[in-house]
Order: C-alpha cells, then sequence, then structure tokens
C-alpha cells in the first residue's frame, strides 16, 4: 500500500480524508493536536512569562498531543532518533513529525512552503531516506543511541512525513488561522530548508478568537526557539 501511494501524482486540492485513511489517519487527531496546541500557546502570553514561551509551548504540545492521540488511539508508538521526535506507525513504515512551515503552509500549488528554520542533521537525513526508500536504515547517527541491529533493521522501510503548520494573527480583527499539511518531504534546499515534497495532504485551516479575548495581558506572535533537529 505505502508503494503505491508514494507513486502517485502530488494531489493539492481536496480528498484530505481518504489521503489521510491511505495513512491510517483521521483528520480528528490532527485538529486536536492544533487546538491543544493553540490553547497552550496562549497559557504563555502573560507579563511575566519569558517572550519565547508561547512558541515553545505549542511547539512541545504539538509533539506531545499528536504523539499521545495516534498512540492512545491507534497503537502508534513514539520514536526518537537523535531526539528528534516522531511518532511511528505499527508496522512502522510511516514516521510523523512536526515541523514549522512558511506562509505557504497549507495552499496548493507552487511554490511548495519551506520550512521555517534550517533542517537540522537528522531531518536532513530523514528526507535523503525519503528520496530512496531502499537505502539502508543503519546509519548510526541516525539511529537512537540503545538501539540493537534487530532494532534499526525494524525501522528500515520507514518514511517519515512531517506536520506542517503555519500561524497568521489578522492584525484587524486578532483572529487567528492555523493552516497545515501533513507533507512527505524530498528535497533540502537553500539554507538548509525543507523546500520540496512528494506529497502534501493539505488539511482545513483552523480558527481561533482573538488572542486578546483569551489571555488579555499581552499581545503579538512569538516564535518557538526551540531547536530543531
Amino acid at each position: 500500500m505505502i508503494d503505491n501511494f508514494l507513486s502517485a501524482p502530488i494531489e493539492e486540492s481536496g480528498g484530505y480524508e481518504s489521503q489521510l485513511a491511505d495513512l491510517g489517519l483521521r483528520w480528528k487527531y490532527i485538529e486536536q493536536t492544533l487546538r491543544m496546541s493553540e490553547q497552550a500557546r496562549r497559557t504563555g502570553k502573560t507579563k511575566d512569562d519569558a517572550k519565547n514561551a508561547p512558541g515553545s509551548q505549542d511547539y512541545f504540545t504539538r509533539v506531545r498531543e499528536l504523539r499521545y492521540s495516534l498512540r492512545t488511539e491507534l497503537g502508534w508508538e513514539p520514536y526518537n532518533p537523535l531526539q528528534a521526535p516522531l511518532i511511528v506507525n505499527q508496522d512502522k513504515t510511516v514516521g510523523i513529525g512536526v515541523l514549522l512551515g512558511d506562509a505557504r503552509t497549507g495552499i496548493p500549488g507552487f511554490p511548495h512552503p519551506r520550512s521555517k528554520r534550517p533542517a537540522g542533521v537528522t531531518k536532513e537525513r530523514a528526507v535523503a531516506r525519503n528520496q530512496d526508500l531502499q537505502l539502508p536504515f543503519e546509519e548510526p547517527e541516525f539511529a537512537a543511541p540503545d538501539m540493537t541491529q534487530e532494532d534499526v533493521d525494524a525501522y528500515s522501510q520507514m518514511v517519515t512525513w512531517y506536520l506542517l503548520t503555519h500561524r497568521h494573527e489578522a492584525r484587524k480583527t486578532g483572529v487567528v488561522t492555523v493552516r497545515s499539511e501533513l507533507s512527505l518531504p524530498d528535497r533540502v534546499g537553500y539554507g538548509g530548508k525543507i523546500d520540496r515534497y512528494q506529497r502534501r495532504i493539505l488539511l482545513p485551516p483552523v480558527e481561533f478568537e482573538s488572542v486578546n479575548d483569551y489571555a488579555g495581558e499581552t499581545t503579538g506572535d512569538f516564535e518557538v526557539s526551540v531547536e530543531e533537529r
């Protein structure tokens, strides 16, 4: 099933539910992740928090909620190569991480969205493996330190997708829109940023009320400061 899915042309619009179903997923798990991460972001917007607290809370919650949902609902398992958090299906053929994207995230057509920050060594190796699914998964720097050769072999057919998100807060209304897509990258381009994908599953935008209505103390949109591996 995976081979057929990856060989299909990029489908830029519509049918996201059936595309997710091909991976054994449902939109409700991702939507819940986005809603929980936005809620967590807003708890870090008081005048006593560090300026990078909202973004950091957002990132950590996206990781946690996505992994929690898929682990408890579908039996997927957390996996942490070089501390780069993924959640992996039971067959160990699909891994999913989280990634910040630019303003093109969730919008069909070209150019594809770029990752907000350089990919880092772990994501670069994941992208390289996506380009050639027959590439042996035995690079020691991409495997967890406590993995045996049997463990390494178990992940040999895994491809790595990323849940890309882009958050926009309208200046006049304060309404927040989070656009997202579940995409399979195949190139790290200029500046070390992921900028092309074999497959993009465009997801519905999720809107939230004004940040001021929620937190009431501070305004502004701060980026996550956590280094992505």
